[in-house]
């Protein structure tokens, strides 16, 4: 069973890849003071709270805004 997922974590992780993009997992971690690990694993979930995020070919992650229609 997947553990559940702190909003308020998943919403500091996506503030700091705004203010940090294309930074890797390891270093928006060290910012929070979180693990890496947690960082990664909070990654799939951010969707299901409407935080989208790319990730480039070095790791580094990107704020991913959808386009209103």
């Amino acid at each position: 069973m997947a553990r559940r997922q702190d909003p308020d974590k998943l919403a500091r992780i996506y503030r700091s890849v705004e203010e940090n993009p294309g930074q890797r997992a390891g270093w928006i971690a060290r910012l929070l003071g979180l693990s890496r690990s947690e960082v990664t694993r909070s990654l799939p979930a951010m969707d299901d709270y409407g935080y989208y995020l790319s990730e480039d070919e070095r790791g580094g992650l990107w704020p991913f805004k959808r386009r209103r229609q």
